[in-house]
């Protein structure tokens, strides 16, 4: 059994998991924002949106809430392997092991990941529609799968827009950057 944690050590790993949280947020946020560098892939994913009678906003803030999900949903991932929690761990996750996340991992699973805490009202609306979303049925239950579709999508075109052999989730934090996102 682990020692127990002093109030200080406590509130530091506490401090320390929302920070990944917040990263892990603000990654998400930059996905589409990075795909959009070509126009056409913002018409065309209005478009399915539309198709699927998605609203563009809940649709496009969901994406990037389900984006940050993956991510954190990796970081517990590593951190159940002994990996401590950390920016610097979740900036060296290669693209392609949230991309794999996206297509393995179920939507409990997702949600097990989700923090107690939220970094704003547009995270905590997002966060709890995505709770709701994982036990509709019927057309609105289709949400979620093709959302996941549109992720999945993103993340593989950014990692192949890349010069770098593997690029990592740091390396989408840099994209942004340069992009003027961040």
């Amino acid at each position: 059994m682990p020692p127990s944690l002093s109030p200080f050590e406590e509130a530091f790993v506490v401090s320390d998991r929302d920070i990944v949280w917040r990263q892990c947020v603000r990654l998400g946020r930059y996905v589409l924002p990075l795909l959009d560098q070509e126009p056409w892939r913002q018409v065309k994913r209005h478009e399915r949106l539309h198709a699927w009678q998605i609203d563009l906003e809940t649709g496009e803030s969901l994406i990037a809430t389900f984006a940050a999900l993956e991510l954190h949903a990796v970081v517990a991932d590593a951190i159940a392997t002994g990996s401590p929690r950390s920016i610097a761990m979740l900036n060296g996750i290669p693209l392609a092991a949230v991309v794999e996340a996206t297509a393995s991992k179920h939507d409990y699973e997702i949600l097990a990941a989700i923090p107690a805490e939220h970094t704003d009202e547009t995270e905590k609306t997002a966060l709890n529609y995505f709770r709701l979303l994982s036990y509709q049925t019927g057309p609105t239950g289709l949400w979620l799968p093709r959302l996941r579709t549109e992720l999945r999508h993103a993340l593989i075109t950014l990692a192949e827009r890349s010069r770098l052999p593997a690029p990592t989730c740091g390396d989408l934090g840099q994209w942004a950057e340069e992009a003027g996102l961040g």
